[in-house]
């Protein structure tokens, strides 16, 4: 069965690879051999990002991100993105080149890989004649999908409420700040913040002050940490904040500022409104080395600090501590 398989993928008329979570090359077929002249045996193995420079930028990286830690497809046209794959032919100008990019997310015993599926575009007169007037219609399809794509991409990744990143744009985040923190050494606090009470305001002065409250809550939060951190909304009255520490004792001092930002009351719409929050913190790598498990402990400390009279906060301490 391995072996059809393996001739099937040698078979098809389109480049495939598969990347796994560090991003180094586990297949390469017999397209992207005579397309760029890197055999399997000189590729696999090797970090993709050595083998087409094209995916270190940040728009790429991004995309291979979101299928390996978020289980997201994506569809990259050639109108817009032009080539992914450089040839094997000298002289070639890749301006030229067209390719359609699917990116796939795969899994196989407990781990997740990124299908890559490149299908070359390349008219033959296009190469010959460069074809001008096709030139201009896809300047203009260019302007489109480039918009549409921006558009779309903001929405997918931001609160539509407060603006603010989703968790979808916050668990992103969180991966490539512990991927960093873990070659650079440094510290990370995830923050639970939940307000106290928000459910009474909903039902006292209706969803419309709720809204307002919300809005003001996302603004004292964001102007009280450090602009290099993060704060996000996951829904309702829950918001999420990643913080970079020098030392574990900074996620403490973050707390109590954001405690002060909220002894204050809300003024809206005439009316004046206290809320109190409950914030849960996990600090990284003290606390745990993957997203989930820094999340998990930062939302159990928080339940722990409701559970024993809100308004306060509380640092995630191991059972067996």
């Amino acid at each position: 069965m391995d072996n059809l398989i393996s001739q099937a993928l040698n078979k098809a008329h389109m480049g495939i690879m598969i990347v796994d979570r560090h991003l180094k090359v586990v297949v390469w077929n017999a397209w992207l051999e005579r397309f760029t002249g890197k055999s399997v045996e000189e590729v696999v193995g090797l970090n993709l990002l050595e083998v087409c420079p094209r995916f270190k930028t940040n728009m790429y990286l991004n995309i291979l991100q979101n299928a390996l830690y978020h289980g997201q497809s994506r569809f990259c046209s050639s109108a817009l993105h032009k080539a992914f794959i450089l040839p094997n032919e000298e002289g070639e100008d890749e301006q030229l080149f067209r390719q359609n990019m699917h990116v796939e997310p795969l899994y196989h015993e407990d781990r997740s890989y990124a299908l890559i599926q490149i299908t070359d575009m390349t008219n033959t007169n296009t190469r010959v004649y460069k074809l001008k007037n096709l030139i201009k219609e896809l300047e203009t399809e260019y302007a489109k999908i480039k918009i549409s794509e921006k558009i779309s991409k903001h929405l997918s990744l931001h609160d539509p409420l407060t603006g603010l990143p989703n968790r979808l744009a916050y668990n992103d985040r969180l991966a490539w700040a512990i991927s960093n923190a873990q070659r650079n050494h440094s510290k990370l606090a995830v923050m639970f913040v939940d307000a106290d009470g928000f459910k009474q305001v909903n039902d006292t002065y209706g969803h419309h002050v709720g809204d307002q409250v919300l809005l003001e809550m996302a603004k004292r939060l964001s102007e009280t940490i450090p602009s290099a951190d993060t704060v996000a909304r996951l829904g309702g009255d829950e918001f999420i904040i990643l913080s970079h520490l020098k030392d574990d004792h900074d996620a403490e001092v973050i707390a109590k500022r954001l405690e002060a930002a909220f002894s204050t009351h809300f003024k809206i719409a005439g009316n004046y409104i206290n809320l109190s929050m409950s914030i849960g913190i996990s600090l990284f790598p003290k606390h745990g080395q993957e997203p989930s498990e820094l999340l998990r402990h930062a939302d159990g400390a928080m339940y722990k600090i409701k559970k024993n009279g809100k308004n306060g906060y509380g640092i995630y301490e191991p059972e067996n501590a």
